[in-house]
């Protein structure tokens, strides 16, 4: 397979009645997987042993901020208000044919905004999966 950068990535946002493109500006986007263990230690077992339970995940998106309310500036972060439940669709390789695509029901934890003095102003939104991740393609 041969090597991309992160700047092919596509994130969208999927709330209410519309789908949001939140990548442009993206510093960083990740996805971590994840499962609960559930403990069957028992009786004389010297070693805890454990069977797979639900699985579950986390993904967390950064950008730069742009100014103004259009839809490269704030309005996009009203949809991602902490406890708006809609999908991320991510493309890590573009929207091109046959490149992978995974679908993630979501929770948003809500808009962090960074203001530091001398550098540019950043978000960070945190997701909370909700449901089944679909793997497929564009």
């Amino acid at each position: 397979m041969a090597d991309f950068s992160g700047s092919a990535l596509d994130v969208k946002w999927t709330y209410g009645t519309g789908t949001y493109t939140l990548t442009g500006d993206q510093r960083n986007f990740s996805y971590t997987p994840s499962i609960d263990l559930i403990e069957t230690t028992a009786g004389a077992d010297s070693n805890k042993n454990y069977i797979s339970g639900p699985k579950d995940g986390q993904a967390q998106f950064e950008a730069l901020m742009q100014s103004g309310t259009a839809s490269t500036g704030t309005a996009i972060y009203s949809l991602l208000t902490e406890g708006n439940s809609g999908t991320l669709i991510y493309s890590p390789e573009g929207t091109g044919a046959g490149k992978a695509k995974y679908t993630l029901p979501c929770i948003s934890l809500g808009v962090a905004f960074g203001y530091p003095y001398s550098d540019v102003v950043t978000v960070s939104v945190p997701f909370q999966q909700n449901g089944t991740r679909v793997e497929g393609t564009n």
